[in-house]
């Protein structure tokens, strides 16, 4: 199977964070077809784990959702950042949290189909804790509980964040190696 040809991209949308297009692709059927397109910069997000095997949950406001959602700490790339910088810094930002040993736990993919979001998980341990600097338009309450209390949220559904449930997930996986 060969990968569809690119053949024309109509600009719709440029946002302070998205730009939204209509792509038009080639199909190795000849046929040619139209999909909107949703451009991200991506992110990344952290399982923070103390000493205690305790994780650090983060819960803001979703205005998609129109809700709160608990998280594990997460953000936006800024242009040119490395992934592991931007985790690094959101960590401290949100949680006031520095780590001295750094997991990378691959990839999420939000929603390939539309979207070019990725988001970077990592596992932070050997933590530091100070006060958070979260951004201006960031109002966050912090909840630090064991991992299999965080993961518990997540299959009763009282954590529906797909990052969140992925991370947590692997990052389990990674201490049982």
């Amino acid at each position: 199977m060969q990968k569809p040809k690119p053949i024309s991209s109509i600009p719709a949308f440029s946002g302070r964070i998205i730009t939204v297009s209509t792509e038009r692709l080639l199909y190795n059927n000849g046929r040619e077809y139209d999909l909107d397109f949703v451009r991200h910069p991506g992110a990344a997000a952290v399982v923070a784990l103390d000493d205690a095997g305790r994780v650090c949950l983060v819960r803001q406001y979703r205005h998609g959702i129109g809700d709160f959602l608990w998280e594990i700490p997460a953000g936006k790339l800024d242009v040119g950042e490395p992934p592991d910088v931007c985790a690094v810094r959101e960590l401290a930002e949100e949680t006031g949290v520095s780590a001295g040993r750094w997991t990378p736990l691959g990839r999420f993919l939000p929603a390939p189909g539309i979207f070019t979001e990725v988001i970077h998980l990592f596992l932070a341990r050997d933590l530091l804790i100070g006060p958070p600097k979260p951004d201006a338009d960031e109002e966050l309450e912090l909840r630090w509980l064991p991992m299999a209390d965080a993961i518990e949220m997540v299959l009763r559904g009282e954590c529906d964040d797909g990052k969140t449930a992925l991370a947590l997930w692997r990052a389990q996986y990674q201490l049982k190696s």
